[in-house]
């Protein structure tokens, strides 16, 4: 019932359109795919570490009612004394030789603006911490300072996370939220900071137990690989 040319054709032109995809270099193990393609009107790709380098910069700082942002250009280097606490305790709550593209986006801030300051410090202990959960996703250092009794604690973490681990009213809550909003409508990634003293070394079973103070917030920026402008506009000239 079927012309014995049919196994022929059907191997041939699959072929064909394979060579064709393959100069153009792309690979395709389905041929649903393609129509798909041929359909698509909206591309989403992952963000971090595709379109952008994953090399957080920090861009912005918020402490209390002062707002910079950051310019790594500047000649002296330096920041207002309103923020070196946002940054000392940010520095505080990471992780000293830091693999985390934030955390390290933490010392590089440092080491640029507060090198020469009383806010670095190589020499503290760090005695406990506590670390993200699905319940708060913040995490804490307690530190033994090299003077005094009591114990410094650092937390940092989600915006929402912090402000719940501070107590804070709702008219302070809200002062918060909309900052974080300006930041992320700004195009960045948004942490806070907070700081807390202990005394004693018989640690809470959680970071709820601290008398946290909120510190400020920081914005990060990661930037475009220098090819995704060309790659965008491809996309859009192919529809």
């Amino acid at each position: 019932m079927l012309p014995e040319e049919y196994p022929v054709v059907l191997t041939v032109f699959p072929a064909l359109g394979a060579r064709r995809l393959s100069q153009e270099k792309v690979l395709t193990r389905r041929l649903n795919a393609i129509e798909t393609l041929g359909a698509t009107s909206v591309l989403c790709v992952d963000k971090t570490g595709t379109l952008t380098e994953n090399r957080m910069t920090v861009a912005r700082l918020q402490a209390g009612n002062a707002s910079l942002d950051v310019d790594y250009t500047a000649v002296p280097a330096g920041l207002p004394e309103d923020v070196h606490t946002l940054v000392e305790f940010a520095i505080l709550a990471s992780e000293a030789d830091p693999f985390d593209p934030m955390e390290q986006a933490f010392h590089r801030l440092g080491q640029h603006f507060l090198a020469n300051t009383e806010h670095l410090h190589r020499d503290w202990t760090l005695v406990h911490e506590y670390g993200l959960t699905p319940e708060l996703r913040a995490m804490s250092h307690v530190w033994r300072a090299t003077g005094g009794d009591a114990h410094v604690v650092a937390a940092k973490g989600a915006p929402e996370a912090i402000v719940d681990l501070c107590h804070l009213d709702e008219h302070a809550r809200q002062k918060i939220s909309e900052d974080v909003n300006a930041m992320a409508v700004a195009g960045l990634r948004v942490l806070a900071v907070a700081q807390s003293r202990f005394s004693g070394e018989d640690w809470p079973p959680s970071e709820h137990d601290f008398d946290f103070e909120f510190v400020g917030l920081l914005g990060l920026y990661d930037p475009l690989r220098p090819e995704i402008p060309a790659a965008v506009r491809e996309s859009r000239g192919a529809g």
